[in-house]
């Protein structure tokens, strides 16, 4: 009898990839800041484990999840007051979705795009 596989996400050990679209994201029109994707209690962990560790880490702005059901980004934006907020995500949406299908990842299972500040 084998034993079921667990869906649990698991954070991606590849910073570069993370870098990668948060520089990509950052060049998106219309977006004019990135903040930590990461939820505000997450990044006090890490940054207590950091500063015990001696090795602070810098504040992830694209966070990538990879799990059985596919990899999963979120972002968190400033946007212009130039555009519509609802324009400006779905160039970051589409922008995500193309940096992972040219990068031949297999199955999305979501990008969340979330809007921290507008103007």
């Amino acid at each position: 009898m084998s034993t079921p596989q667990k869906s649990t996400p698991t954070p991606n050990t590849e910073p570069d990839r993370a870098e990668q679209l948060a520089a990509i994201v950052g060049s998106v029109p219309g977006v004019d800041e990135l903040y930590p994707a990461r939820p505000v209690l997450v990044g006090i962990v890490k940054d207590v484990i950091g500063a015990l560790t001696q090795k602070p880490s810098a504040p992830e702005l694209v966070a990538v999840t990879e799990s059985t059901a596919g990899v999963t980004a979120s972002v968190s934006i400033g946007v212009e007051d130039v555009d519509a907020a609802t324009e400006v995500c779905r160039r970051v949406y589409d922008t995500i979705e193309e940096y992972f299908v040219a990068a031949g990842d297999p199955a999305v299972s979501a990008i969340e795009v979330t809007v921290a500040r507008i103007g």
